[in-house]
């Protein structure tokens, strides 16, 4: 027997009742089917990861479960919503709030993140969002998906390595709002580069940086940090305690917290580490 757990909206889960929020926060759900969701398994379990490089390996892997990324990935990235609600607190608990709002995405995917924030893509609040992954398969998602939906003089999708300080069509250093990374940190091998460009695109003491991804926990057995570190390595995504901590140390603490949470098709009683972090550039 296989078990789903489906997500459902809560109302604390939704910021758009407030008219006046600077940022309107509303969780994104895609639709799934278990058809949608057998194909995205099957390109999971029996994908053929090939190349020598992480973009080769990226590619081979996404390739034929681009298009459902998203439906399947929601149910099980429980730390996303709890990130992106929490950076929406503290941008509009900020008094400085400015007009010329930029958010890079970075490590982006499909670019869903920005389905959160959509109402305050339309309205103008968010006046650019760049968009950056290193997928080609996923890059040409959010192209489709979010650069035509929402005009590409708001969305700028940038193929490209995120640890990449010089990569073209990144805004200059010291001149963004936000920067999101959403899942990602553990497929990236120079994970602290990624960090540290992040940190050079914010601005000064207002920028804000939110990271949500797997982990081992401290309060975790070694047996359980042993599986899902054996388990996650398979697929090249490589869990550790050490990307919140690095975090922590990094920015000023505005959120940090662990959890745990079911996958799709999993036994209830299988549930992964999470964590979610908010921050403000120092």
């Amino acid at each position: 027997v296989v078990y789903l757990k489906m997500t459902m909206t809560k109302k604390e889960d939704n910021d758009d009742d407030d008219p006046n929020a600077f940022l309107k926060y509303q969780r994104y759900e895609p639709t799934a089917t278990f058809w949608s969701d057998l194909q995205v398994i099957k390109a999971m379990w029996f994908a053929k990861i090939t190349g020598t490089d992480l973009q080769d390996r990226l590619d081979s892997f996404y390739e034929d479960q681009a298009d459902l990324y998203d439906s399947y990935r929601f149910r099980m990235l429980h730390g996303r919503p709890k990130m992106l609600r929490g950076v929406a607190k503290h941008v509009n608990n900020n008094e400085n709030k400015k007009k010329d709002f930029v958010w890079v995405d970075l490590a982006c995917g499909t670019g869903a993140n920005t389905e959160n924030f959509g109402r305050s893509i339309r309205d103008g609040n968010i006046t650019k969002v760049y968009l950056v992954d290193l997928c080609r398969p996923l890059c040409q998602v959010a192209k489709r998906e979010r650069g035509e939906k929402y005009g590409t003089d708001k969305i700028t999708v940038v193929h490209g390595d995120a640890t990449d300080f010089e990569l073209d069509g990144l805004p200059p250093a010291g001149t963004v709002d936000l920067v999101t990374i959403s899942y990602s940190l553990v497929m990236i091998p120079d994970w602290k580069k990624c960090i540290a460009n992040a940190k050079r695109m914010l601005k000064p003491n207002t920028g804000i940086i939110g990271v949500a991804d797997f982990t081992v926990a401290p309060d975790q057995s070694s047996t359980m940090k042993k599986f899902w570190t054996n388990t996650f390595a398979k697929d090249y995504v490589y869990l550790s305690p050490e990307h919140l901590q690095t975090l922590e140390s990094e920015f000023d603490v505005l959120e940090s917290e662990h959890n745990y949470g079911t996958l799709p098709y999993t036994p209830f009683f299988l549930k992964s580490a999470y964590y979610h972090f908010v921050g403000r550039k120092k």
